[in-house]
């Protein structure tokens, strides 16, 4: 999110509000959440280039039932951040 996009999207915040401050508060801490979620989804999407990268060069994959349990968890919390990126989004 661009800086002017979070400044927008606070002032609006804050003028939908009886609150304001705590409505920029709630709207900054949806935020950095959000943007705590991002970094931990990149950091599992390295892990999963590296994981496949090992299983393809080794030719081998133990547990496929293991590795398509993870992918449906990680594909449900990509999920998940996109619900709360809209929510945000739409000013909710």
């Amino acid at each position: 999110m661009s800086v002017g996009g979070y400044v927008a999207e606070t002032s609006l915040a804050a003028a939908r509000s009886d609150d304001p401050s705590a409505a920029v508060a709630d709207y900054r801490s949806m935020v950095k959440a959000l943007m705590a979620a991002n970094r931990q989804l990149a950091k599992i999407g390295g892990n999963l280039n590296q994981l496949a990268w090992h299983l393809n060069k080794d030719g081998a994959w133990p547990a496929p039932d293991i590795v398509a349990r993870l992918l449906d968890r990680v594909e449900a919390s990509i999920g998940d951040v996109d619900v709360a990126v809209s929510q945000v989004a739409s000013g909710r």
